[in-house]
């Protein structure tokens, strides 16, 4: 691939992120392009012609020749507050002010295995094999000397942690690159930061990008105009770019959005802490929706105004990675179970799970 084609794979809001799933044996990617092309005009999201030249193009190794090095400083690596791994190097630019130099995150387990024994400083990463490696001297160039200077996470020209399911209306898409624009619809939020992000992004067409996997092929299915949801990890205001989230993913159709059909609560149950009674809904990304049938008990903490508000309505409950995450691997649609939840903040749609989850009627 082109220098210019890989950055445009790889280049969301400043961030590269570079998956295990990302490097595959070209018979194999053709063989899947095909297929998924093949679909595409059956389906009349493309003609044959626009689908003869994306496969031709592939073929000829326009698109899936991955043959690059990246020359950077490591940073560091840990996992994100939604518990994904990171690793991180700076890239040396042309400008003396080391605040505009690149930050470039990569993630996937087998990436980021890497990167355990690596100390912080100059380090080579081949794109092609997926191979880092301490550069020869220490250095990357004369720059190397000098003092880096990391430049913060949501500052001008980054991006901004945004762990949400947005639900929209697809707009356009492009299966080969991970990409689609939506008309957002929704969004939920659970850290005070995200509400900024909510406003902004609602009633306007956003990108999403750094699609990768089966979420792919879940792309290839969903129609122009049609609603979808997906979870996202960051948002780029620059770019006005929302990237996918590689833990707890989501890419799915889902049903217009509407406030009760997707767990808003009523004004009136908001500040609420104790337990409910429901049926499971969906299940997805450690978090329920729930049709609520009663509710079990009130805690002493509970500041809801009419907590009977939410009876015969749905609720979407969060958290449960943090607690009960294997008894959330067994829950199923449809399961009549009895929840603790708290709202730990008004202006939040999302209810904490607590220490009560029970299967009543499997």
């Amino acid at each position: 691939m082109k220098d210019k084609k890989l950055l445009k794979c790889l280049l969301f809001s400043g961030i590269i992120v570079l998956t295990s799933t990302a490097i595959a044996e070209d018979s194999t990617y053709l063989k899947e392009l095909g297929a998924k092309l093949k679909a595409s005009v059956k389906s009349g999201e493309m003609t044959r012609e626009e689908a003869m030249s994306k496969y031709k193009a592939a073929e000829s190794g326009e698109i899936t020749n991955t043959a690059k090095s990246i020359n950077g400083f490591f940073i560091g690596a840990r996992k994100d507050e939604d518990g994904q791994q990171k690793a991180a190097i700076i890239v040396p630019g042309k400008t003396k002010d080391k605040s505009k130099w690149p930050l470039i995150t990569f993630t996937g387990e087998s990436v980021i295995s890497q990167f355990a024994d690596l100390k912080k400083g100059a380090v080579v990463i081949n794109i092609d094999d997926g191979q880092i490696k301490k550069a020869a001297s220490g250095k990357i160039g004369a720059k190397g000397k000098e003092k880096l200077v990391m430049r913060k996470r949501g500052g001008k020209g980054g991006a901004a942690n945004f762990y949400s399911i947005v639900i929209g209306r697809l707009k356009s898409k492009d299966i080969e690159l991970g990409e689609f624009t939506m008309e957002v619809d929704y969004a939920t939020v659970n850290r005070y930061g995200s509400l900024k992000i909510r406003d902004q992004i609602i009633g306007n067409t956003i990108k999403v990008s750094g699609v990768s996997g089966q979420f792919r092929d879940n792309l290839l299915l969903i129609r122009k105009g049609q609603s979808l949801k997906v979870r996202t990890s960051g948002y780029s205001p620059q770019t006005k770019t929302l990237s996918f989230a590689h833990k707890f993913n989501v890419l799915e159709r889902a049903v217009p959005f509407s406030p009760d059909g997707h767990g808003v609560p009523p004004e009136a149950f908001r500040g609420f802490e104790g337990t409910l009674k429901g049926k499971i809904l969906e299940t997805a990304g450690y978090e329920v929706l729930l049709l609520v049938e009663d509710i079990a008990s009130l805690s002493d903490a509970n500041e809801a105004a009419d907590p009977m508000s939410i009876k015969g309505k749905k609720v979407r409950v969060a958290g449960f990675y943090n607690n009960h995450a294997d008894k959330f691997n067994g829950l199923l649609p449809n399961d009549i179970i009895r929840v603790g939840m708290r709202h730990t903040n008004r202006a939040f749609d999302m209810f904490q799970v607590t220490e009560v989850l029970e299967v009543i009627e499997p």
